[in-house]
């Protein structure tokens, strides 16, 4: 399983939060968008030790597993802040982000919205 320990939550403490991960596997797009992804709001969590990559002028930031196979990654979708877990990188995790950017660009444009935030 995934650990989310670098996604903090900003409340005081006796807030309880759950995540439902998602199984760790190879998965499409579509897989990613339809299992893996919510909308999250960034004003209540703080996020340590992501990388940052820029694509296009939009920022993804992200962060690996310890093999590189799999990665959870926060960016934006219609303008609100999205969480993608235990997404599989093909070992190519900038590729795969590409993937996803060029993914996201088309959803947007069809007018496509997301599941409420965390």
């Amino acid at each position: 399983s995934y650990c989310l320990s670098y996604l903090t939550l900003k409340q005081p403490s006796g807030h309880r939060m759950s995540f439902d991960l998602p199984v760790a596997k190879p998965d499409t797009i579509e897989e990613v968008f339809a299992d893996k992804c919510q909308r999250i709001n960034l004003d209540y969590y703080s996020l340590y030790h992501f990388d940052e990559l820029a694509i296009d002028g939009r920022k993804y930031q992200y962060r690996l597993s310890s093999k590189g196979d799999f990665m959870t990654l926060v960016g934006t979708f219609n303008g609100q802040s999205v969480l993608m877990v235990s997404v599989w990188t093909n070992m190519d995790h900038e590729k795969r982000l590409r993937e996803i950017h060029q993914y996201i660009l088309k959803k947007e444009m069809q007018g496509d919205t997301l599941p409420q935030a965390f």
